[in-house]
């Protein structure tokens, strides 16, 4: 071929590459710039509306505005808006307490309460080692009947927490009825104190672990680990295991599948499926718990609870019991801090079990059901290890896997041995 001829070629194809990329770089940076335009000006309307709101009420206004409390009700009406159920938005002081929550310390006096469905107290439910509480006496199902000069019947348990809670050093004004019936009244400093995420026993008489987990937090993996080193070591170690996630609302994701990591074999623990696109969140490891395990759950058992109890049933690791979980299967993202120390958060995707599935809005339903009747609820908060009847069932259920588990061991063993020992049996009679 004329060599004019291929250099004249090569030029052309060269221009014509060129001039294709020039259009299609064009084509994209005016769709870029026509989408950056239309959200700039519908910022800018949403800027303006507020702007004219704001003058508007700052003009005419018959009263004080409370800049502060201004700017988180906008937050939080933003947040409200945007239609994800999930949305939340922390005003400053809540995102220093959330933090102080999930990394296992908080500051308060020590207690964690319920709304007493019939006297509309707030019941102890838990009291906190070396807390502010625990010092003054107090004690699981006392009624705290009024904070400072409030009646506690006139308020939310979002309202109880936060009078609660404050700053250190910082006092209270307590005043609760106690188990005797009696009323008592403690003026107790706020102070920080460790809330440790789960609390573990072995019940007189049983070789089954008991480990009520609260919350998923960023001590949740190592507290565990300390708690099976534990009752696994020593002269009368576990052979079962019983994981109660009831009323767990999921805390942290990430530490709920650490744990997930700990106790599971090697595979898949959960992926974000966001847009059409499936991404893997976290996989597991070949090192396992070689525990039969019973995850005791309810309708409060939520996300990373869920995601565990779900995770023990699909790599077969034992059985489920309670009721139907909550089924919130959206993956919402940490808290993102804004510069006046508040934070949002909100839905970034949906979560996806080893297999691929959601149970978003559906639960995780048990494998043995165990509601609980009208009377059993009203005594709920009263029960102990002892004498709660769905941990009973959860003890029987990790009997009987455990059983299960033994029998198959000791078939497989039968058989291997049966065949291991018909080859030497006659070699005798070749020697005689």
């Amino acid at each position: 071929m004329n060599k004019k001829i291929t250099v004249n070629l090569a030029v052309a194809i060269a221009i014509l590459a060129m001039t294709v990329t020039f259009v299609v770089t064009m084509i994209l940076s005016t769709q870029i710039f026509n989408s950056t335009v239309s959200s700039v000006r519908q910022k800018q309307v949403m800027y303006n509306n507020i702007a004219e709101i704001d003058k508007a009420v700052r003009a005419n206004y018959y009263g004080e505005i409370n800049d502060t409390t201004l700017y988180d009700m906008m937050g939080a009406g933003y947040m409200a808006g945007i239609g994800d159920a999930n949305a939340v938005y922390y005003t400053a002081a809540q995102y220093t307490e959330y933090k102080g929550i999930h990394s296992g310390q908080v500051v308060g006096v020590g207690v964690d309460v319920v709304k007493d469905a019939t006297t509309g107290n707030a019941r102890v439910v838990r009291v906190y080692t070396d807390s502010p509480a625990q010092q003054a006496g107090f004690e699981k199902n006392w009624m705290i009947t009024r904070i400072g000069e409030t009646d506690v019947r006139n308020l939310t348990l979002a309202q109880v927490n936060s009078l609660l809670r404050g700053e250190a050093g910082t006092t209270v004004t307590v005043t609760a009825t106690n188990l005797a019936g009696e009323t008592q009244t403690a003026e107790l400093q706020r102070r920080q104190y460790d809330m440790p995420s789960l609390e573990y026993t072995v019940p007189e008489g049983q070789t089954c672990g008991y480990v009520r987990i609260y919350t998923f937090n960023g001590n949740t993996e190592k507290e565990l680990e300390a708690a099976l080193a534990a009752m696994t070591g020593g002269e009368a170690p576990i052979d079962s295991l019983v994981l109660d996630v009831r009323d767990n609302d999921g805390g942290s994701l990430a530490e709920a599948m650490d744990v997930i990591d700990m106790l599971c074999p090697v595979g898949t623990i959960a992926s974000q499926e966001k847009g059409g696109e499936v991404t893997v969140l976290d996989t597991s490891d070949n090192q396992e718990v070689e525990l039969p395990i019973v995850v005791l759950m309810n309708a409060n058992t939520a996300a990373g609870a869920e995601l565990l109890a779900d995770s023990i049933r699909i790599f077969e690791k034992g059985s489920l019991v309670g009721t139907t979980t909550a089924g919130k299967g959206s993956i919402v993202c940490e808290p993102v801090a804004m510069t006046n120390g508040s934070a949002v958060a909100f839905t970034v995707g949906k979560l996806l079990d080893h297999n691929g599935q959601s149970f978003d809005g559906t639960g995780v339903a048990p494998d043995v059901e165990v509601p609980l009747t009208t009377e059993e609820e009203r005594n709920y908060y009263n029960y102990t290890v002892d004498s709660d009847p769905q941990i009973a069932k959860a003890f029987e259920t990790a009997s009987l896997l455990l059983s299960r588990m033994q029998n198959q061991t000791a078939s497989s063993g039968a058989a291997s041995g049966s065949s291991s020992t018909s080859a030497p049996a006659s070699a005798p009679a070749s020697g005689s």
